[in-house]
């Protein structure tokens, strides 16, 4: 538990430590342990799906540059047209990136 307390902190997130809760009786130490477990298997789940995600991204890079070396061009506009609204903000911002 201690470990998802200092995680929890290390990744920015404000609200109480588990052992705090539990020393102010808000929370038994098995329902602190329960949410320890649940903190740590959801903080994997999301740095398996983030690198997941990043791992695509870098699979796919050629589009982006594709698309960074013709801009205006109606290729260009007919992909990013294509897209819904935020996954064209998304993919406009990585063309600017390149």
């Amino acid at each position: 538990m201690i470990d998802a307390d200092t995680l929890r902190l290390a990744d920015g997130d404000t609200t109480p430590p588990l052992a705090e809760l539990v020393e102010r009786g808000d929370i038994t130490w098995g329902q602190a342990h329960q949410r320890a477990e649940e903190f740590l298997d959801h903080r994997q789940d999301t740095i398996d799906r983030a690198q997941h995600a990043l791992q695509l991204i870098t699979e796919n890079w050629t589009a982006v540059q594709d698309l960074a070396a013709r801009p205006g061009t109606q290729l260009t506009r007919d992909i990013l047209g294509g897209l819904a609204p935020e996954v064209r903000f998304v993919a406009q911002r990585l063309i600017t990136l390149d």
